[in-house]
């Protein structure tokens, strides 16, 4: 998680919050948020954005970082 914040932290109209996780919500809009399961020994990514493109572009772009 770590290095997903940052990787997005530095970037302009970014947003960060670590509340629940580390939900990060960028300037279009785009939003995903990245936590720990309460059940699992894995992570949740949850992402939305404006159109199933983007989503799938945010999504990859995360899980890219989360598997290096």
């Amino acid at each position: 998680m770590a290095a997903v914040r940052a990787a997005f932290g530095d970037r302009d109209g970014v947003t960060v919050d670590e509340l629940d996780g580390l939900s990060v919500t960028l300037a279009d809009g785009a939003w995903f948020n990245l936590r720990a399961s309460n059940t699992e020994p894995l992570l949740r990514l949850n992402v939305e954005a404006p159109d199933d493109t983007a989503v799938a572009r945010l999504r990859d772009e995360v899980l890219a970082i989360v598997r290096a």
